[in-house]
């Protein structure tokens, strides 16, 4: 198990949290406890607020500036508004928010203005020459240029999805100057204008992150076919971003690391679903509608498939497994609905690992990947956040998936992030189900491999045992 960590109080949880009197996980857009509750996620002035400029000048200092960070709950994709009840919104009590104020006066405000036109025209260049490239649908003939030219077209006439690029642009770059340092350079993590390196992509990713979510929040009072197409685009980069938002970890009251399953990707996924789902009614022809038609394989209108039980085969053991003396655990479990949610769930990964030992491309997998958080049952996702052993060790299997994929960027580090945490998390009698995935780190290709003779090969649980002990220390919590 990883050491005990020194404890040390944070006082940048957000105000429902403070209010409250409980621990907050601290994420953007919104932390866990909102999430669950379902309610809106709002932070005061905090260093998560600083400049987006790392270096600072004169002016340009956040303590002065009249912003405050960009917090809603992905739930409220769900919740149009009108421009009434949008004014209400601004009147409540709290701090404002920038979704209450001009575009430009948000942005501006974080970055030095002699900056602001060479980071956009920056952001939106790269996005054109690389991000866009580098999305699974740019494998296809007919749907590679949906993003180079149709979303940047229609992203002028639409603030959301100009946003959402530019967000999902400093992502990308952060996450490449990230891994930048831990291993070989790659031609799009070099080459930063000398102007622009010391421009913090994180910090600019979260802004045009929650201004994307905010903007096409309004939008959705208003779906028409002028709109449909910006809003499926802009759905479509917002799932691809909400990976990276998996999980994280914090100190408990005891100063001891505390995992955060990824209930904030799963939701937001969701979120993401319903609004696309609402906007297919007024398409007309043009790139979503084009990509609908093309976009055949994989099938994942096909429900009897993804969730036949006969995918679950190779993982029944993690369905059936019963601890010795936890009777509850067992109860709860055992309940229909979640008995249900469990096995479907498990078809899924099932699917996943059908497809790959099929040889599907690479592509195809991704695309897998980045819906699974779409359609796993909402019991799940609860089952998830209650941190059931067995929901723990269903998302861990999932999570593999972006280890054998991790060649897209947006899945690299992600899966021996997660199943640090959840190996931290998972009781004793638990562990066995995680030899497989934690094999699968150790070699992407272990993936072939079935599952149930790792489970049940005490060689596999020494090996395993030993990969879990470099996870501890190349990702310490």
């Amino acid at each position: 198990m990883p050491p005990r960590l020194a404890h040390r109080k944070s006082r940048r949880g957000c105000l429902r949290c403070k209010e409250r009197k409980v621990k907050c996980t601290e994420e953007h857009p919104s932390c866990a406890a909102c999430l669950r509750h379902g309610v809106a996620c709002e932070y005061g002035d905090t260093s998560r607020t600083s400049a987006v400029h790392e270096g600072t000048t004169s002016g340009t200092s956040l303590g002065t500036q009249r912003s405050r960070t960009v917090s809603r709950t992905t739930s409220e994709l769900l919740q149009p508004t009108t421009t009434g009840q949008t004014a209400n919104k601004s009147s409540s009590t709290g701090p404002p928010s920038g979704l209450d104020s001009p575009y430009s006066e948000v942005v501006d405000s974080l970055i030095a203005d002699p900056l602001r036109p060479q980071i956009d025209l920056y952001l939106l260049h790269r996005f054109k020459s690389s991000v866009a490239a580098s999305f699974p649908s740019a494998q296809s003939p007919l749907l590679k240029n949906m993003y180079v030219w149709s979303a940047v077209e229609e992203s002028f006439d639409h603030p959301y999805l100009m946003n959402a690029i530019f967000a999902i642009t400093a992502l990308y770059l952060w996450v490449h100057d990230t891994f930048q340092m831990t291993s070989p350079p790659t031609h799009a993590a070099t080459n930063l204008p000398e102007s622009l390196k010391s421009v913090n992509f994180a910090r600019l990713h979260r802004v045009y992150l929650n201004l994307a979510i905010g903007q096409e929040r309004e939008a959705l009072s208003a779906i028409s076919p002028d709109n449909a197409d910006s809003l499926g685009m802009t759905c479509v980069l917002l799932s691809v971003m909400s990976i990276c938002l998996l999980s994280g970890t914090h100190l408990d009251d005891e100063g001891l690391a505390e995992y955060t399953p990824p209930i904030q990707w799963l939701t937001m996924a969701k979120g993401n679903e319903a609004v696309f789902i609402a906007a297919v009614p007024h398409l007309r022809e043009g790139a979503i509608m084009n990509y609908l038609r093309t976009s055949s394989e994989p099938n994942f209108r096909d429900h009897s498939r993804l969730f036949d039980p006969h995918n679950a085969l190779p993982f029944t053991k993690i369905l059936d497994f019963r601890r010795q003396g936890c009777d509850y655990d067992w109860q709860t479990d055992s309940e229909p609905t979640n008995r249900e949610a469990y096995a479907k769930t498990m078809a899924l990964v099932g699917a996943m690992y059908d497809a790959v030992r099929a040889g599907e491309p690479s592509h195809y997998i991704c695309m897998r990947c980045v819906s699974f958080a779409t359609m796993v049952p909402r019991p799940f996702v609860a089952l998830l956040a209650s941190k059931t052993p067995r929901a723990l060790v269903a998302i861990a299997h999932a999570l593999v998936f972006l280890k054998y994929s991790d060649d897209y960027w947006f899945f690299r580090g992600r899966a021996e992030k997660e199943l640090a945490g959840i190996r931290m998390t998972v009781p004793d009698d638990w562990q066995w189900a995680l030899r497989w995935p934690l094999a699968v780190l150790a070699d992407k290709e272990n993936i072939k491999l079935d599952p149930r003779d790792y489970y049940d090969d005490w060689r596999a649980n020494k090996m395993t045992e030993t990969m879990a002990d470099d996870l501890a220390h190349q990702f310490p919590l």
